[in-house]
């Protein structure tokens, strides 16, 4: 038996849809599961939905809520990933399982990864299966560097000792250290499995190019639509798309992680990416997909910040056993004496490309980089940075915000 399945937190529950309805027009022999990441406990809601609902407490993770404060949602949503395989290939009787991203759309059976099947315990795709050109556009090779060889918005296995040994491998590090923290060379689930080739049998690389085409691979692949059905590079038939990135809501945006391709440069996808935004927007259920989260705040409405996560995460033997949600955990007491708290407002997420060169607070902080150097010294201000980019991970601010 075969099945497929993902992972999402309720707003994004219109993928979740698009992509189980489109799956299982081309497999309607399969089931289709998705696991639910938010602070649910009744499942009864989702009995209308065209996949199979599973809730959090169903699948044997370790003391959630602690998880749940460790991790932020995109963290927590891809690090339960081996663990929700396990339980699949456990309690359902499967033979292969398929896990695709929500914001993939399936355009025709994925024979090819099922061919593999056949004789790999994984199968995986690669970001890129040539080289790319020598230019300042993202992502580059070094951002693939960065963030993992394989996209593991797709991972397919065949019931294996070899690949339980895989998963259970895999699982011990997604709960333990899978944050989204470039500086110390971590990247969610996704960077683990660069290991993975190496350590294990049978792991299959597809480099089919119908399956899991995307905006790390435009430059290698083009679309034409023949009759209703798309073909890449004129030959290959496609499988699936996956639309990393997208903003459903803007008619002109290919991703918000590349400034590679835009559609206006990309006519041949302009179809495909209309037609998916169509069928998101159709699949909207306002009430169900507004759920809130449930992990983003504690208990009294205050807002939960990704430097609060860190420090559980550095301290957590620390606050085993209990709520760190509940306003009377003792996490939360150590939050509101060492004043991490921000209160009820939600802060906006921003990145080190919002900082301008010519905003004068940026200045400020250079001019007094300048005046460190020249007071140090070049060997000691170069000791210096070198512990400001350990510090600065946030996690390694537990070496001071403790008891």
């Amino acid at each position: 038996m075969t099945g497929a399945c993902t992972i999402v937190s309720p707003n994004y529950l219109p993928f979740a849809r698009t992509l189980a309805q489109s799956y299982l027009r081309h497999h309607p022999d399969q089931v289709f599961f998705v696991l639910l990441v938010a602070d649910l406990h009744e499942k009864a809601i989702f009995d209308s939905e065209p996949f199979t609902a599973v809730l959090m407490d169903e699948i044997s993770l370790p003391d959630i809520k602690c998880l749940a404060m460790k991790f932020d949602l995109l963290e927590l949503n891809t690090d339960v990933k081996p663990t929700f395989m396990k339980y699949l290939l456990a309690h359902h009787g499967l033979e292969t399982l398929v896990y695709l991203d929500p914001d993939i759309f399936v355009y025709s059976p994925l024979a090819p990864v099922f061919e593999m099947l056949k004789w790999a315990n994984v199968v995986l795709t690669p970001h890129l299966t040539a080289p790319l050109p020598e230019d300042d556009f993202s992502p580059s090779e070094r951002d693939h560097l960065y963030n993992g060889t394989y996209n593991l918005g797709f991972i397919a296995v065949a019931r294996s000792p070899e690949t339980s040994r895989m998963l259970d491998w895999w699982e011990a590090r997604c709960l333990r250290e899978g944050f989204s923290e470039g500086r110390s060379g971590l990247f969610v689930d996704q960077k683990w499995i660069n290991l993975a080739p190496g350590m294990f049998d049978g792991i299959g690389i597809c480099r089919d190019p119908g399956c899991n085409m995307a905006f790390w691979n435009l430059q290698e692949r083009s679309l034409v639509e023949n009759n209703g059905n798309y073909v890449v590079n004129s030959i290959t038939p496609l499988c699936f798309f996956h639309f990393s990135g997208i903003d459903v809501d803007d008619s002109a945006i290919l991703s918000k992680n590349t400034a590679r391709f835009t559609l206006a440069d990309r006519p041949d996808l302009a179809s495909l990416f209309s037609n998916y935004k169509a069928e998101i927007i159709r699949n909207r259920v306002p009430g169900r997909d507004s759920i809130p989260y449930g992990f983003d705040v504690f208990r009294d409405g205050s807002v939960v910040t990704r430097l609060q996560r860190r420090i559980f995460a550095a301290h957590e033997r620390d606050f085993a056993s209990e709520d760190p949600f509940d306003p009377k955990s003792r996490f939360y007491d150590f939050a509101r004496r060492h004043r991490l708290l921000v209160g009820k407002q939600k802060i906006a997420n921003s990145t080190w490309r919002e900082f301008k060169p010519d905003d004068r607070r940026v200045q400020l902080v250079h001019r007094l980089m300048l005046i460190t150097l020249k007071l140090l010294g070049a060997a000691r201000y170069e000791l210096l940075m070198r512990y400001l980019s350990f510090i600065s991970i946030l996690r390694n601010q537990a070496l001071f915000i403790r008891d």
